[in-house]
């Protein structure tokens, strides 16, 4: 009797179990949803913080996202070396507040896009990868004017309205600085106007060796590509204490060092290297502080790894402090980008992250909780890489936003973005 009484006892307890697994099975299919407008990927989670925006929130209170994303190679289309170079790649503008995709750009064929900046009148200028023209397309996705500005990596606007971005020196001119050798790669930043005309090319390899700092530059000599590797410039909007209007922080990946440059005078004004490594994205916090992204990666060219996670530093200039504030934030949502990346900081302590390869971004709350996530997953299952991303606020999306809608754009059916992407 007793005997029986336990295997029935067993026999409820294993039929639970596996009840319990059901529904567990159950609950976590019904947390993933697929967006009608996209093929765009998020959990149900996230749309549980649609009744939560409030105006006026920094970071989680709305404003729009610009996405730059790959998506599948269409059937027909003849396989090229690269891969992921060379994917359709669409960009969308985002109503955070609704999580709707208001607006589409599709780069024509021959134009690869891979960072961009967003005008108010509703049009992008962009570039694709290195020694591919720079262009501005208007919303309707015609270009409007393109150029061989050798700019790669990022596009950002000075206070007067024109772009900075780091630039190669072709390698039909010879480097600045006379001992180099044909294998010496040298970068530098160029400025242009938002009609596409050069307003100025500046090497830096000089200012640095006579800033003290000739190491960085001797030091990466041997290298064949990217001595430098110069991945973002940032212009000042402000003067403030340690800095002025017009001055430019720049970011050395390969020495893992920042610097902050004054086009002015050709001066290098102050350099850090470390302990961010091999950085991407370096921003104007405040008065007095900038923000780095770390990707802390170890850089093999065909297999590069990151040690423990991305990193999302802050340089108090007024201190000399260097900090870490989100460290275990980073680490618990397992940011892992190994290249590219980056981050915005919010005034209220937000945070949103780009984690380019693994293709998520994260609007983190000031304590650290996820508010929303965008993941690439397109219609074939298969999560691709975010090529750019850029928040804008309430006030300047909804002007872009009301650019577009004066234009009446045609859909391009043939556009090779519309294999994953709605054409409309």
């Amino acid at each position: 009797m007793r005997a029986t009484f336990v295997l029935k006892s067993l026999k409820k307890a294993l039929l639970l179990r596996v009840e319990l697994w059901i529904v567990a099975i159950l609950l976590s299919l019904a947390t993933l949803g697929f967006d009608a407008f996209t093929g765009l990927y998020r959990s149900q989670a996230d749309l549980g913080w649609r009744g939560k925006w409030r105006s006026g929130i920094s970071g989680g209170g709305g404003g729009y996202l610009v996405v730059a994303r790959q998506g599948p190679r269409p059937e027909n289309a003849a396989e090229q070396v690269g891969a992921t170079r060379f994917l359709p790649v669409v960009v969308e503008i985002i109503d955070l507040k609704q999580w709707k995709i208001v607006h589409s750009w599709k780069p024509l064929p021959g134009h690869r896009l891979r960072r961009f900046n967003v005008l108010p009148d509703g049009s992008l200028v962009a570039d694709g990868w290195t020694w591919t023209p720079t262009f501005r397309m208007d919303s309707c996705s015609n270009v409007m004017w393109e150029r061989h500005l050798d700019t790669h990596h990022s596009f950002e606007r000075d206070v007067d309205g024109n772009f900075w971005s780091p630039w190669r020196l072709p390698r039909s001119q010879p480097p600045s600085i006379s001992w180099a050798t044909p294998a010496f790669r040298e970068d530098g930043v160029v400025s242009f106007s938002p009609a596409g005309e050069v307003l100025a090319r500046i090497t830096l390899a000089d200012a640095l060796i006579r800033a003290g700092h000739g190491h960085l530059v001797f030091g990466l000599a041997a290298r064949s590509v990217g001595n430098f590797h110069m991945n973002d410039v940032e212009p000042v909007l402000q003067d403030g204490p340690f800095w002025r209007r017009g001055d430019l922080f720049v970011s050395l990946r390969n020495s893992s060092a920042v610097l902050l440059y004054r086009p002015a005078t050709d001066e290098v004004l102050w350099l850090q290297a470390g302990p961010w490594l091999q950085q991407h994205d370096v921003d104007v916090v405040s008065g007095s502080e900038i923000s780095v992204y770390s990707n802390n990666a170890v850089l093999d060219d065909d297999d590069p790894w990151v040690l423990g996670a991305n990193e999302v530093y802050v340089h108090d200039f007024a201190t000399g402090e260097t900090r870490s504030p989100w460290r275990e934030v980073m680490r618990r949502h397992d940011v892992r980008t190994p290249r590219s990346g980056g981050a915005t900081v919010f005034a209220d302590g937000s945070l949103m992250v780009e984690e380019s390869h693994q293709g998520r971004i994260l609007m983190l709350s000031p304590n650290g909780e996820r508010v929303w996530s965008y993941v690439n997953r397109a219609s074939d299952g298969v999560v691709y890489m975010i090529n750019a991303s850029r928040w804008l606020d309430a006030e300047y999306g909804a002007q872009v936003v009301r650019s577009i809608a004066s234009l009446d754009c045609e859909p391009d059916q043939d556009s090779p973005a519309c294999a994953f992407s709605s054409c409309g």
